[in-house]
């Protein structure tokens, strides 16, 4: 789980020096609480959850207008039917590729004084 946690880290700091505002979840049911509180415009799961599916939260960020993706190194061990190709991202994944995904979804994000 650390160098999970370390890449978590990664992405979080690369989408908020960019101007995103980011939350971050670790497990399904944090993921659950997060986006039974706020609404979000992006969203990426990872599959494997230690508590669950991403595609599950996936489904539920979608459901709520998100622009949802799952990650994934294992895609190809996805059930088909599981989530459309066209919103996966295969893990190894770069902040940068990440960044360049959500500007391509949501557009570019610039905080106050830049």
């Amino acid at each position: 789980m650390d160098d999970e946690a370390a890449v978590l880290d990664l992405f979080r700091e690369a989408l908020q020096d960019n101007g995103y505002i980011v939350d971050v979840a670790a497990t399904e049911a944090e993921a659950r609480e997060l986006l039974g509180k706020w609404s979000y415009r992006f969203v990426v799961a990872d599959w494997r959850l230690p508590d669950g599916d991403g595609t599950v939260i996936a489904g539920l960020a979608a459901a709520a207008g998100a622009r949802a993706f799952v990650m994934s190194g294992y895609l190809q061990h996805m059930p088909a039917g599981t989530i459309d190709l066209r919103q996966t991202l295969m893990k190894p994944l770069r902040p940068s590729e990440l960044l360049a995904v959500v500007r391509d979804c949501i557009g570019r994000r610039l905080m106050p004084g830049h």
